[in-house]
């Protein structure tokens, strides 16, 4: 989920801050939808009559029968969103992948199979250059690999391994050519290898063959997940923690595996990280500050003071994603913590 004020940073932090929901300028006082001008750069075809939270957030899609809604996407032409759905409540169960049309239409179903959990990773698992979504399941095999497919089309299977590790949350880089993914080992056929709780991250061919290694969790003793690729494509994000630690902080590393770079480093589970549009800045969950839930933040991609989006201390919120016009921030919300199931809900993005 989850710094110290830079010198340089302080000025767009403040600029930031101007336009966060909960602040005297948030959605309420005429930067979000229903605040008069900012109607016209902020339309949400599904925002009138949707329910709202205190903080702006306004419902996208709530499950039913228990489900829980998770891992929004957007699709490149910002008109529609991906999602996990898992059937047995918060990442609980098998799981599906669906298609929100953002013109409330309902959700439609692209892949589901019994007893079997299709998953896509928030941000940038939806590239327009591909013409395809990237997901990881474990369709064909007893562990998770990575997989594609093209909006209408059949999915398609992209990495095949033996071990029993697990390929999972890939990310496209911008140009389509890459898939970056994190590898973990579970606790059972890893605890002779010392693996388990030290994923690492690995890039591979959109269309297969051998992977690339990235970051080595193993040989450096860390822990090392959901990996998000920068619209530039020179640099990758993640969320890193000392293996054995509860906290976990933001880093980013090149594209070729070097160059890695902390981001945040206050106290705290920073997680879920992935990019604005223009690069500029990484939106990511966080109980900074011990909250009894995390909520949603942006901070610069360089590192700076956190800023805090969403505001509703009674709900975890997490997973979020920015809107490729730069104007919204989707998340999944689960009242109470993550012990319930999830619904998908948007707010404005910070200004600035």
């Amino acid at each position: 989920m989850r710094t110290r004020v830079l010198p340089a940073a302080v000025a767009a932090a403040a600029l930031l801050l101007a336009g966060c929901s909960g602040s005297g300028s948030g959605p309420d006082a005429g930067s979000g939808p229903g605040s008069g001008s900012g109607d016209a750069e902020r339309r949400w075809p599904t925002a009138e009559g949707a329910e709202r939270r205190a903080d702006g957030a306004r419902l996208l899609y709530r499950a039913a029968g228990g489900h829980s809604a998770q891992n929004p996407a957007f699709a490149p032409d910002g008109r529609s969103v991906l999602l996990t759905e898992f059937s047995g409540g918060y990442n609980q169960g098998a799981a599906a992948l669906s298609v929100l049309p953002l013109d409330g239409g309902a959700p439609r179903k692209v892949v589901e199979d019994p007893d079997k959990a299709a998953v896509n990773l928030p941000g940038t698992s939806w590239n327009a250059a591909a013409d395809a979504f990237a997901f990881a399941t474990d369709r064909e095999s007893e562990h998770d690999e990575v997989w594609l497919m093209k909006p209408g089309g059949a999915p398609e299977r992209v990495t095949r391994h033996a071990d029993d590790s697990g390929y999972s949350e890939p990310s496209f880089s911008p140009d389509g050519e890459w898939i970056v993914f994190q590898q973990s080992h579970d606790p059972e056929h890893a605890a002779a290898g010392g693996a388990a709780g030290r994923d690492s991250l690995w890039k591979v061919r959109r269309t297969g063959g051998t992977p690339v290694p990235l970051v080595d969790g193993p040989a450096t003793g860390t822990d090392n997940r959901q990996p998000n690729w920068s619209p530039q494509g020179d640099r990758i994000v993640f969320q890193r923690r000392s293996a054995g630690r509860e906290d976990w902080s933001l880093w980013t590393v090149a594209a070729d595996g070097g160059g890695l770079r902390q981001v945040t480093a206050a106290p705290g589970e920073h997680t879920d990280p992935s990019w604005s549009p223009d690069g500029r800045f990484l939106v990511f969950s966080s109980n900074l500050g011990d909250l009894p839930n995390a909520q949603v933040f942006v901070v610069e991609a360089g590192g700076g003071t956190p800023v805090r989006v969403t505001r509703d201390d009674s709900a975890y919120d997490g997973a979020p994603s920015w809107s490729p016009d730069g104007q919204w921030i989707a998340f999944e919300s689960a009242p109470g913590g993550e012990a319930h199931p999830a619904a998908l809900w948007r707010i404005p993005a910070p200004a600035g």
